[in-house]
């Protein structure tokens, strides 16, 4: 596909990443050799990301996951990926991370924290942490994640909710999300797409878990009264309009579309581009303009979204506005 030259060039925000899913094929293979762990070829793991469902996507999600034992691979993972927002013009980026598994598997948290910041610290781009909880585990494992990255608080801007949703409301971590915003984190949670229950599921997130940002949320169109809500408050939706190896296009392009004439605030995000088709952000938003239809100021306004949803400090925030502002002045 070819890459639109107006995003190439556009300083862009990417809010909903994580970086466990930026491990294509290649990288996978060559982490399990490293590690002398268990494999299949390139040819087999391509092939699965084929998936149907988010509990088979999760499965292929968290067999890329356990490839990854030390402080070296978080390091180059998010260093290969930083160094490609660089080349794309990702100018923020805020970068979900899972540290359950890890540490449930044996990784120390030292060499998951230490590899990501020691690779932020690098990065020409802006970059925030966003430690994310696994719901389809106990509140009781959750809860001590707050002491386990404790020497590193300073360098995790916010909380998140993933993994499989089904039989996981919000509300399971009401008590989490408490002592987050207690604490000082930035909030958001998933509520992925077509789920048990979705449109209750952002209910919750907004009223139990009163998150500022919600990860995909695109069933609230089912709802007019909760998309004004969602609207009127500013909350942020960091939608992934991602595709397959199988799609044609990218998915969910219509729910982005509705949304963002509706006047909320939606983004176009990668979510795991090292097992979608869709790739990283410049080959997603080039689709995403071209199949959507939006013109070059509505792609101005859709990334505008996204440096008005992200957590940057407010002067760094007003900085990188400006600069997209002064492409767009440019660009038109």
């Amino acid at each position: 596909m070819q890459i639109d030259p107006f995003v190439a060039a556009m300083p862009k925000a990417e809010l909903h990443v994580h970086i466990e899913g930026t491990i294509g094929p290649t990288q996978r293979v060559a982490l399990a050799r490293r590690n002398g762990l268990p494999c299949p070829d390139e040819e087999e793991i391509a092939a699965s990301f084929d998936y149907a469902g988010l509990e088979e996507f999760l499965r292929v999600y968290y067999e890329g996951i356990r490839m990854l034992a030390t402080e070296r691979d978080f390091y180059e993972t998010a260093r290969t990926f930083l160094d490609r927002c660089g080349e794309e013009n990702v100018i923020h980026v805020e970068i979900s991370f899972d540290p359950q598994p890890h540490v449930e598997r044996g990784v120390p948290i030292e060499a998951v924290m230490g590899g990501l910041l020691a690779a932020c610290s690098e990065a020409r781009v802006s970059t925030r942490l966003v430690m994310c909880v696994n719901r389809d585990r106990p509140l009781d494992e959750a809860m001590p994640l707050f002491d386990l990255v404790r020497p590193w608080r300073e360098h995790i801007a916010g909380v998140g909710l993933d993994s499989a949703e089904r039989g996981n409301p919000p509300v399971k971590f009401a008590a989490f999300y408490d002592r987050a915003r207690a604490e000082g984190y930035r909030l958001t949670a998933h509520c992925d797409v077509d789920q048990e229950n979705s449109v209750e599921h952002i209910r919750q997130c907004l009223d139990t878990l009163k998150v500022e940002r919600i990860d995909h949320g695109v069933n609230a169109l089912e709802d007019p009264e909760l998309v004004e809500r969602i609207r009127d408050s500013g909350t942020c939706l960091t939608v992934c309009p991602t595709w397959r190896p199988s799609d044609p296009a990218p998915r969910r392009l219509d729910r982005l579309r509705r949304l963002f004439d509706l006047g909320v605030r939606v983004t176009a995000n990668t979510d795991d581009p090292g097992l979608f088709a869709s790739g990283y952000m410049n080959r997603t938003l080039s689709a995403v303009r071209s199949a959507g239809g939006y013109s070059k100021p509505e792609t101005i306004a859709l990334m505008r979204n996204a440096f008005l949803g992200c957590w940057a400090e407010p002067d760094e925030k007003a900085a990188m506005l400006e600069r997209l502002s002064a492409y767009a002045d440019s660009s038109i």
